[in-house]
């Protein structure tokens, strides 16, 4: 591929707009060969856009830029205006989870590229620009992310490739682990035969079981007093059950399901790509949270992606005592906040860097009193905890 000055750019604001470019990016995609990057494929950020931005405020903005007829890079994003304020966000947030940028592998140094993907978002005109997940060392770190960074997290990750089979696996665990995890087991059998699959969209248990696993993960968060922004929203399971995945690769979308005599006690919905798997959706039987389904169900998706060769076991953002307990491996994760305006300044100093914060740390302390206010007024809780 040539490098050079003859780069244009093109923003995508409608559905129709990004099915038409649906070739052109599916190639860049191969062409990056980024196990990271699922959240900006097209499979997940057409069906985002298709499910959640018919409503108005949201307004898709995907930033392509092309070297003749062939799409070179390409930068997901979306307009959400609020409270008087216009954001250029990560298409798909809030169920979106790390941020991303597809740039072809022979232009991922040229500044033309990087000018006419800038000037794009300068143009836009929004406030702010915000990457809230930004993953250390990725192609969207590299070339945009200098000067501008805050809000440092993690990505806690079980890396496979360290283990030839799932024996070599079980071998390295700790002697309480493996205590731990045989109790589990045999405990949750009591209910009957413990029953291991993963299934795929094709499958005509897959949408169901999708709606069902959505629903044990609402009725989590319920009994534990926290809340979701993204789970908030209606028309997620519809959105999740609209994904591709194909089990002959293996990749896409595919649904870890554990039963325990017959009956579901744990799911997990989970997305691979080029050898990387993301935890993306976890739900268990309430009823049985004394057994703790969900970690068996862990279990079993760990051993069945050693076996299929997958690379990396990805729980996502967010640390976590659980987590730690999953895996071996940490990505540093950044917020970029870059402001557009006085409006944009005001909000990335005064709200983001203050006031969010120390609202998030009062909630963290009065959880029942916060339900009862968010009961009140959903409206205001979303804004405290998301925007």
């Amino acid at each position: 591929m040539s490098s050079g000055h003859h780069f244009q750019s093109r923003v995508l604001c409608t559905l129709e707009q990004i099915e038409q470019t649906a070739q052109a990016w599916s190639e860049l995609e191969t062409a990056c060969g980024d196990p990271l990057s699922y959240f900006q494929s097209y499979d997940w950020c057409r069906n985002w856009v298709a499910r959640f931005c018919k409503d108005g405020g949201r307004t898709p903005y995907v930033v392509t830029v092309w070297q003749g007829e062939t799409l070179v890079a390409l930068w997901p994003r979306m307009i959400v205006e609020s409270l008087g304020l216009k954001r250029l966000e990560t298409l798909g947030v809030p169920h979106t989870q790390y941020c991303g940028l597809l740039i072809h592998p022979a232009l991922r140094n040229d500044p033309d590229v990087a000018q006419c993907l800038n000037a794009a978002m300068q143009s836009s005109g929004c406030d702010v620009l915000l990457s809230r997940a930004v993953l250390s060392g990725s192609t969207l770190d590299l070339v945009v992310g200098e000067g501008h960074e805050s809000a440092a997290n993690v990505a806690s990750m079980l890396d496979l490739s360290r283990f030839s089979c799932v024996q070599d696996y079980t071998d390295q665990l700790g002697k309480r682990q493996k205590r731990n995890r045989n109790r589990r087991r045999n405990h949750l059998a009591r209910l009957g035969e413990l029953q291991f699959e993963v299934l795929w969209p094709d499958d005509e248990q897959f949408a169901p079981l999708v709606e069902h696993c959505v629903a044990m993960k609402r009725l989590w968060l319920k009994e534990t007093g926290k809340f979701s922004t993204g789970f908030s929203m209606s028309g997620v399971e519809a959105f999740l059950q609209s994904l591709d995945g194909d089990a002959s690769k293996p990749a896409g979308a595919c649904l870890s399901v554990l039963r325990a005599g017959g009956r579901v006690v744990a799911m997990e919905l989970g997305f691979i790509r080029r050898g990387h798997y993301y935890a993306y959706l976890g739900g268990f039987d309430w009823s049985l949270r004394h057994l703790s389904p969900g970690k068996v169900q862990m279990e079993y998706t760990v051993a069945w992606l050693i076996e299929h060769h997958v690379q990396r076991y990805d729980l996502l953002i967010n640390p976590a005592e659980y987590k730690a307990s999953w895996t071996n491996t940490e990505i540093l994760i950044a917020q970029q906040v870059e402001a557009l305006s006085w409006r944009g300044r005001l909000y990335a100093t005064a709200w983001l860097q203050n006031f969010r914060p120390m609202l998030k740390r009062v909630h963290a302390r009065l959880p029942a009193t916060f339900e009862r206010i968010r009961a009140w007024l959903q409206p205001a809780a979303c804004l405290l905890l998301y925007v």
